[in-house]
């Protein structure tokens, strides 16, 4: 078992509460690591330092260059412990290690991209506002900065925000979920050893109820970037607003797959079916809703079965797993409940994942693969997150009856389109309302392309420039040369 501290000013230290939090493994129910069960004052103490050093530029004033070479060397340091960190976000989080693998070294890719933004922070100056007046725009680090992590991708969630806030200057205080907080909690030490400065980096563990809200409420925190779900997104942003705190929220989703009729088959059953199984559907841009033209749907669906059936499910250590199991029993037990709101609601389960068979999976939280046909765009799991591996299928005969299927929901982070006609893949992209749409690919992506949501699924960017910007404060300075400031005439 992994027994962890708080990390506060570059060292471990305990939580002032005295408390810890077990973290039971979702495979077979062994104790993985204890975290500490944290409170205000241990919230207070951390941005107490992250403040201290904001305050002395120690960071912030160092040129854009010298954060580069730092946050590049913490990057090659991820990647030479990348088994270790991957082995651990398997465990807890429950998910492949052949995916966990990959997500470590993608987090290290999002370092060197943040690393090569620093380079470029970008500055205008305006020649041309008249005689003698000369302008400025210039961008500065906001300050310490909040960002709370969520369970199903611990690592690269927080690498979506952490590399960026440091390459912009900004000192940071992380609350990972009280599930998975040992990525975190490891990879921070990698950054004391590639030279990042003590009290630049953060970690207190505990429940998002008591450490989220005082990170939320807290004045010196200046900004609060939060991934997580729809609801607590609402809460945090009304909190925020007291203090007009700034805030992104990467939040839920409910993401559809279009496949039309002159898409490339095999390749869109594999992207429908990696798209909902991945991480065992505990993806907020899962692909979960399969849109399919009517004139393929049942040979189309007839194979997709035939394929999940295929997919094996085992404990995460295992290199031949493909689905673990869900993160803890109540988000197990939702996953179900939700498969029989499907059947209560008229719709067909064609493949049912609820009790999997396997090896060794008595004592785990497991789900397999799930599909529902006949959906009804009115029907809950149609509508809501699920947040597990289940499928549904509802059919359309239109592009324009496909859009508006893919629309009508409250969510708007992700969508895929499959179709080998390149007018209608830009003509349907633009007419989906989400941030990111896949074309005849599913989850793939790259760093310079930024990521989040519409509607419900929240405001701000993570990736690209954007995730840069968000960390960063704009300032105008309008300077007069070479002449005296008017004086108002005395009409005393």
């Amino acid at each position: 078992m992994r027994e962890y501290q708080n990390w506060i000013n570059g060292q471990p230290v305990a939580p002032t509460t005295e408390n810890y939090i077990e973290r039971i493994s979702p495979a077979d129910g062994t104790i993985l690591a204890k975290f500490p069960r944290s409170g205000y004052e241990d919230v207070n103490n951390a941005v107490a330092v992250a403040q201290k050093l904001h305050v002395s530029g120690q960071w912030s004033n160092l040129a854009a260059s010298e954060r580069a070479k730092v946050l590049n060397k913490f990057a090659e340091l991820i990647e030479v412990n990348s088994e270790m960190l991957a082995k651990i976000e398997a465990e807890e989080v429950g998910k492949p290690i052949i995916y966990a693998r990959g997500e470590i070294l993608w987090a290290a890719e999002l370092v060197k991209f943040a690393a090569s933004l620093a380079w470029q922070i970008p500055g205008e100056a305006h020649t041309h506002l008249g005689e003698n007046k000369f302008g400025l725009v210039t961008r500065e680090a906001r300050g310490v900065v909040g960002l709370i992590v969520p369970w199903n991708f611990p690592l690269v969630c927080l690498f979506q925000k952490l590399p960026y806030a440091l390459a912009a200057g900004c000192p940071v205080v992380i609350k990972p979920s009280e599930f998975t907080s040992g990525t975190a909690l490891e990879v921070v030490k990698l950054a004391k050893e590639a030279g990042l400065p003590d009290g630049l980096i953060n970690i207190v563990c505990g429940k998002g109820s008591v450490i989220g809200d005082a990170l939320t409420r807290h004045p010196d925190v200046k900004m609060i970037s939060f991934t997580g779900s729809t609801g607590v997104g609402k809460t945090i942003t009304r909190v925020a607003a007291d203090d007009m705190t700034r805030v992104a929220l990467e939040l839920g989703g409910k993401a559809a797959n279009i496949v039309f009729a002159d898409a490339d088959f095999d390749a869109a059953l594999d992207g429908v079916l990696f798209g909902v199984m991945l991480n065992q559907g505990e993806e907020c841009v899962a692909g979960t809703r399969l849109i399919i033209e009517e004139s393929i749907a049942d040979t189309f669906v007839e194979q997709l079965i035939d394929r999940a059936k295929k997919v094996v499910i085992g404990h995460p250590l295992d290199e031949n797993t493909q689905i673990g199991p869900l993160i803890h029993e109540q988000h197990f037990t939702k996953v179900l409940e939700y498969i029989e709101i499907g059947k209560s609601e008229g719709a067909k389960l064609v493949l049912d994942g609820s009790k999997p068979e396997g090896n060794n999976l008595g004592d785990g939280f497991y789900v397999g693969p799930t599909i529902f046909t006949d959906v009804k765009e009115t029907d809950r799991i149609f509508q809501e997150e699920i947040f597990g591996p289940v499928l549904t299928v509802t059919t359309f005969t239109t592009e324009a009856q496909a859009v508006a299927l893919a629309n009508n929901v409250e969510y708007g982070l992700g969508n895929g389109l499959w179709t080998k006609d390149v007018d209608k893949a830009l003509n349907v992209s633009k007419k989906l309302q989400s941030g990111t749409v896949y074309v005849n690919t599913y989850l793939e992506g790259a760093a310079q392309l930024p990521f989040g949501g519409y509607k419900q699924s929240g405001y701000g960017r993570e990736n690209g420039v954007d995730a840069l910007l968000e960390y960063m404060e704009v300032k105008s300075t309008f300077i007069k040369l070479g002449a005296r400031t008017p004086v108002l005439p005395n009409t005393i």
